[in-house]
């Protein structure tokens, strides 16, 4: 694959540091001054990465909402002052990521590994089109028998982390009394669950898309009932089928599991493709954790679990080794404790991966979308169904 590298600055300034460092990877950087020129060189490749510094003539926010529509496919990176840093508003304007006109060195090497993964991926699900249709999506519960350790946080932000790979994301809100993932998104449905069953199950006139609300960071969300005592009239076999339906429109389909376990919850279990068992090194979280996983060792699924340990800090309390001769099974992630960059997310109702997207957890949750996603492609996530019996009933 040929990226075609341009770089674009109304202040005739050097590109310095960039032309350097893609030329040690032998990448060639195209720079120019002039506008007419810059769309030369965008109309030459569907596989341009621009960095964008203007702040003379235009505006660096304007020109990339111009460019980002004239350039759909162009990969759009700001160089702007730290005054005028704005992520939320870089993405709202077509921009994909940001990068300080005072950057250093491993901040810039970050961007561009990130823009060179991004065509990567865009490229591979190009050479899709080509074969036959697409296979349904892939399920992941994301589960654990305790509340409060950072379950649904993590559902969006690995949500998100796909939605910027190219896959095309649906989130399920498996707590029907009180989920709150579109909360966490600073949204307000207006169309939940709930009238999906009452309008649309059953009637293919009412796809399950129409009943889903959209977030601006590209991943869709069936909400929960926006009242608690909502959730009576919603069975296993409307979670069914409004899984299976999710998965042929979707690339990936996440289910923010409830703590509790009902019919509902296992049915989840048994569509998933995979469980994301999340749990903690507390006394009180990792005895939870080991009752749910005997229970799903009674019906057959604990071969499904990837264990992921959140908050984790080395030399307090158990070590990853311990824990896994606890549970009996390995520890798939681990993601380091900060707690301050989550809560800021929560409050604000975005993603941490968008809105602090070089802390230690938002590579963290990239570094696992990414080897699920490339585990998904060699096709290890799948189960040996003749192994397994159910509780429930088909």
């Amino acid at each position: 694959m040929n990226i075609n590298w341009v770089y674009f600055s109304d202040t005739k300034t050097s590109p310095g540091d960039i032309k350097t460092i893609l030329e040690k990877d032998n990448f060639v950087l195209n720079t120019t001054f002039q506008l007419e020129r810059l769309h030369s060189l965008l109309r030459e490749s569907n596989q341009s990465v621009l960095f964008l510094k203007a702040d003379f003539q235009y505006n660096v926010y304007d020109l990339s909402q111009e460019i980002s529509a004239l350039y759909p496919r162009a990969y759009i990176i700001l160089i702007v002052r730290e005054n005028m840093e704005n992520l939320k508003k870089a993405m709202q304007m077509g921009a994909s990521d940001t990068l300080r006109s005072s950057f250093e060195e491993n901040d810039l090497l970050e961007v561009i590994q990130q823009a060179q993964k991004f065509m990567e991926h865009r490229s591979k699900l190009d050479q899709t089109y080509l074969k036959p249709p697409k296979e349904e999506g892939r399920v992941f519960a994301i589960s654990s028998p305790k509340g409060g350790v950072g379950k649904t946080s993590l559902t969006i932000n690995l949500g998100v982390s796909f939605a910027k790979m190219g896959k095309k994301v649906a989130i399920m809100d498996g707590n029907l009394q009180f989920g709150d993932v579109a909360m966490y998104c600073n949204l307000k449905p207006k169309r939940t669950i709930y009238e999906w069953v009452k309008e649309g199950y059953g009637r293919d006139k009412y796809p399950i898309s129409q009943y889903m609300t959209s977030s601006e960071y590209d991943i869709s969300i069936l909400a929960a009932p926006q009242r608690p005592e909502f959730f009576e009239g919603i069975s296993e076999h409307h979670i069914k089928a409004a899984i299976e339906e999710m998965k042929k429109q979707f690339d990936i389909v996440l289910i923010d599991m409830s703590t509790y376990l009902s019919d509902i919850h296992l049915r989840c279990l048994d569509l998933a493709d995979a469980i994301l068992l999340i749990t903690t090194n507390e006394l009180s979280v990792m005895r939870l954790t080991q009752l749910y996983l005997e229970t799903l060792e009674t019906i057959n699924i604990k071969d499904k679990v990837m264990l992921i340990l959140n908050r984790f800090q080395k030399g307090q309390s158990l070590e990853v080794k311990k824990i896994e001769e606890i549970f009996g099974i390995d520890v798939y992630h681990t993601f380091p404790e900060q707690s301050n960059v989550v809560v800021a997310s929560i409050n604000a109702g975005y993603p941490y991966i968008l809105s602090n997207s070089r802390s230690y957890i938002s590579k963290s949750v990239l570094k696992l979308s990414e080897t699920l996603f490339a585990e998904n492609n060699h096709e290890i996530l799948d189960v040996k169904k003749g192994k397994r019996w159910y509780l429930l009933g088909k």
